[in-house]
């Protein structure tokens, strides 16, 4: 079979436009959408049905770790990558994480936002080394990371899903 000059220009625009509509974005970005002004990350999720962070403990204490959803407000973020970020939980915060980094979260600007996150919560000992390195990821001074010499018990969530909104 021939194809005339105008046809294989044809053939090969369709080719081009079908690769570059499957390219990838960067990690940041990976896997958003917008609605109005909600994003999701990792996978979009049904926010309905999500209980407060503050009650969090509540539901750990009849079992752990509990699949949940969970809603609160953005503190920080992981500045480097954007790969973990802390939730408003009455006195202190839960530690959010993403399953098997498949997503990222913004590096910065998020803070004071309402999320609801979906995945696992649980309690877990974080190392030192695992400390002073969120400490870097931070943005804390060398003063901060050092300071840091003991292991810490708390509360943790891996994420599956995350919907971050400006808060209104």
């Amino acid at each position: 079979m021939r194809f005339t000059f105008p046809s294989l220009i044809i053939i090969m625009s369709t080719v081009t436009v079908s690769f570059l509509s499957c390219s990838t974005q960067d990690d940041r970005s990976k896997n958003a959408t917008n609605k109005t002004t909600e994003s999701y990350y990792g996978s979009v999720i049904e926010t309905s049905g999500a209980i407060d962070a503050n009650r969090i403990r509540e539901k750990l204490r009849m079992e752990s770790p509990v699949s949940v959803k969970m809603e609160g407000t953005v503190v920080a973020t992981c500045r480097k990558k954007g790969c973990w970020m802390d939730v408003a939980s009455g006195k202190d915060t839960v530690f959010v994480k993403f399953l098997d980094y498949d997503f990222f979260v913004p590096t910065e600007g998020v803070e004071g936002y309402h999320t609801v996150v979906e995945g696992v919560a649980f309690y877990d000992t974080t190392t030192v080394a695992a400390l002073r390195h969120f400490a870097e990821d931070a943005g804390r001074s060398e003063e901060e990371i050092l300071a840091i010499t003991e292991p810490e018990y708390r509360l943790q969530f891996t994420a599956t899903g995350v919907m971050m909104e400006e808060a209104k």
